[in-house]
């Protein structure tokens, strides 16, 4: 996935992606629909750029969870206060339990099949408290991802050029994404290459995930942060008696 470009990785998507303006959203989204939550797991939580913003700027206590090593670097010295640990977001175990997870910028389509969505969404649903929620921004459904682009996108440093061509592919209910990097500095100038794949799915396939994962009810705002639409699955307080 993100193997080759960690370092690069701020310095493409702060040229394009309000992390601050985001996490204002989730703020106002958690006040609304879960005003206890405080302590927050972010899955798929890339370098903290979302998490710094919601502990620095929201006051909520924010963990994250992460397959990449190198994110997880920077995550730490961005938000000290923060536990940042490595594992899949189908099958990882913090024997803990969170007031609300979130899983953003699209991350949940890392999962690549059908099962593998609902193991995540098993997962997520065992470290939501009762009365908690999981947000979760998804990837692009099978019908708006028709693939056959490329794109180009470039980041003019002070020391330094970045300049990343993509371009994609469908293959069955996967979105294949090859990425390569030109990066020049003084010194010289490397190039890097990767290979992103994403699953495709439709909102009932979401929906019905999130159900079999065990959350009792599963919200669906079409606009969500970016545009992407977001999922918002709750889990019920047990009735006493």
């Amino acid at each position: 996935m993100f193997s080759e470009s960690t370092e690069l990785y701020d310095f493409i998507y702060s040229e394009f992606k309000d992390f601050e303006a985001e996490a204002e959203q989730v703020t106002l989204l958690l006040r609304n629909k879960c005003p206890s939550a405080r302590r927050l797991l972010d899955v798929g939580c890339g370098t903290g750029r979302h998490a710094a913003a919601l502990t620095e700027i929201h006051g909520f206590e924010v963990d994250g969870i992460d397959i990449e090593s190198g994110f997880l670097e920077i995550a730490r010295g961005r938000c000290p206060k923060g536990r940042f640990y490595r594992g899949d977001m189908a099958s990882f175990n913090l024997d803990t339990r969170y007031d609300a997870i979130l899983c953003l910028f699209s991350s949940i389509g890392y999962v690549r099949t059908l099962d593998r969505l609902t193991l995540t969404a098993r997962t997520m649903r065992k470290h939501v408290a009762e009365g908690g929620v999981a947000i979760v921004e998804p990837w692009f459904t099978p019908d708006a991802f028709l693939g056959g682009n490329a794109h180009v996108h470039s980041v003019d440093g002070e020391h330094f050029k970045i300049a990343r061509v993509s371009r994609s592919e469908v293959r069955d209910r996967i979105s294949w994404m090859e990425f390569q990097y030109l990066v020049g500095e003084p010194s010289g100038i490397q190039h890097l290459r990767e290979v992103h794949e994403l699953g495709l799915f439709t909102k009932d396939e979401m929906m019905e995930a999130f159900c079999a994962g065990g959350f009792d009810d599963v919200e669906f705002d079409p606009e969500g942060l970016t545009g992407r639409g977001l999922y918002l699955a709750r889990t019920r307080i047990p009735e006493e008696g």
